[in-house]
């Protein structure tokens, strides 16, 4: 009898956890799936989240990017670019976070992007340390030698937007 007693409030909380997660599961669906101004379809649009969902979604893209590949991610943040002193080649990032913050609220730091070939360094390019938001593909890359081989996460056919203010 004691056992039946227990069981049931378990069951009942058991039972309001999964309908939670259910509606969690559903809400962040709808808001990550989205087509924007330029009618990509966006699985995880950081731009359109508030602050803690923006924190919470650049985490998780920092501590496991792989649960992003080949999903179409949307961040906004100050643009950064840099030359490789090895090869000459030139990367791009986006630094995630509200550069008016400080660096704790800054999750994430820098994700480098691909842009898409129509753009060309400096012309087409906003000011480096301007605002910018970049939409692409998330796609893992290796880097370094095979045995001490990094997997790092990179945006691809990245298209881009700036304010010129």
């Amino acid at each position: 009898m004691k056992m039946k007693l227990m069981a049931r409030p378990i069951f009942l909380v058991a039972l309001c956890v999964a309908v939670i997660l259910a509606c969690v599961a559903s809400v962040s669906k709808d808001i990550n799936s989205v087509r924007g101004k330029d009618d990509i379809k966006v699985d995880f649009d950081l731009t359109r989240m508030n602050s803690t969902m923006r924190m919470t979604h650049a985490y998780r893209l920092a501590a496991n990017p792989r649960e992003f590949a080949g999903k179409t991610v949307r961040i906004s943040g100050t643009f950064l670019t840099r030359v490789d002193e090895e090869d000459g080649k030139r990367y791009f990032g986006c630094l995630m976070g509200d550069p008016s913050g400080c660096s704790c609220c800054a999750p994430g730091g820098v994700l480098e992007f691909m842009p898409k070939d129509a753009y060309v360094w400096p012309t087409n390019f906003p000011p480096v340390e301007g605002r910018i938001t970049v939409t692409g593909r998330l796609k893992m890359f290796e880097v370094g030698p095979k045995e001490q081989s990094v997997t790092i996460p990179r945006l691809v056919d990245t298209d881009m937007s700036w304010s010129t203010k």
